[in-house]
């Protein structure tokens, strides 16, 4: 029974660094695809601002061995939400 839920439920095993490295992963490959059709005279500053900082997060979790806790698991997804906030900001202005 329980390989039947792993099976069905892949993410909700899958370790909390894994989580987050997949999704930094995913919205960096988004973000640098969308950015190539972005013409010229848009302003792709913030969006490249917050693709360093993205990276730089995601560098830091590849590189970190460990299994966040709760705590830290919760900070990252918070500096993940505030680093697309900004993107969206640069983006309605």
């Amino acid at each position: 029974m329980s390989k039947v839920i792993k099976w069905q439920y892949p993410d909700f095993f899958e370790p909390r660094r894994e989580k987050l490295v997949n999704l930094l992963f995913s919205e960096i490959i988004f973000l640098k695809s969308h950015m190539k059709k972005l013409t010229l005279n848009e302003n792709t500053g913030g969006i490249e601002t917050a693709l360093d900082k993205l990276d730089y997060l995601l560098n830091t979790l590849k590189n970190n061995d460990t299994e966040l806790s709760d705590k830290d698991f919760d900070k990252v997804v918070l500096i993940i939400y505030q680093i697309f906030k900004e993107i969206v900001n640069k983006l309605e202005c």
